[in-house]
């Protein structure tokens, strides 16, 4: 008689986040359900919600860990190039747009419209807290150092974030075309670089230019 494998329960919340995922990317968010869940990893059909309620909780916890993912690729830009806050800046924009065009999934996730307000977890809200506290606080080194506007610093940290969060979808539902693309991003903005692909920092850099500088034609 065939012995069904098990999976090692110690490690079933990672590994029900990591099946997920592979569900989401694979096949769509719909198609995910807590008893496929444990089907396919092998577990009883009732042991995933040892760890989640619900699917919303399961989707919370992707997101809580997607923003601690992005939490860090911020705060690594915050650490480097220590006396220059406008490049510290820019590395943070570009870390973000790069993270969410790598990690598209748990991007989606983080900020779509799955999860509802009420239904966000605690540690969900303070994850994303953390991820956003790392633009302000490269916003507010700038300002310290005088180099921006001193006005509200959250008012121009939730500017920049439109800002990458705009470019990171454009790029991810390909709206910013690859090289010598006819549509999309001029092809300009990429001279250089191979067919098919796209230059990130490029593409933000001449971006947040135009936001740092302003768009008011000198009188």
């Amino acid at each position: 008689m065939a012995v069904k494998k098990t999976y090692h329960h110690g490690d079933l919340r990672n590994k029900l986040l990591e099946t997920a995922l592979e569900i989401i990317s694979d096949h769509g968010l719909e198609k995910v359900s807590m008893r496929g869940l444990g089907q396919r990893i092998g577990v009883s059909r009732t042991a995933p919600y040892r760890h989640f309620a619900d699917k919303s909780a399961l989707l919370c916890a992707i997101a809580e860990q997607g923003h601690q993912k992005l939490t860090s690729v911020l705060n690594d830009a915050n650490q480097q190039l220590s006396d220059d806050p406008l490049t510290r800046l820019t590395n943070t924009g570009i870390g973000y747009v790069e993270f969410a065009v790598a990690n598209p999934v748990h991007y989606r996730i983080m900020f779509g419209n799955e999860i509802l307000e009420n239904k966000r977890t605690p540690e969900l809200v303070k994850a994303a807290e953390n991820s956003f506290n790392e633009l302000l606080y490269a916003v507010k080194a700038c300002q310290e150092e005088k180099l921006i506007k001193p006005i509200n610093p959250y008012i121009i940290a939730n500017t920049l974030w439109s800002l990458v969060h705009g470019i990171a979808m454009l790029l991810i539902d390909g709206q910013i075309q690859a090289a010598n693309a006819f549509k999309g991003m001029p092809a300009m903005l990429q001279n250089g670089i191979e067919a098919g692909k796209v230059d990130v920092r490029k593409i933000f850099e001449y971006m947040s230019d135009i936001l740092l500088t302003g768009l008011m034609a000198d009188s």
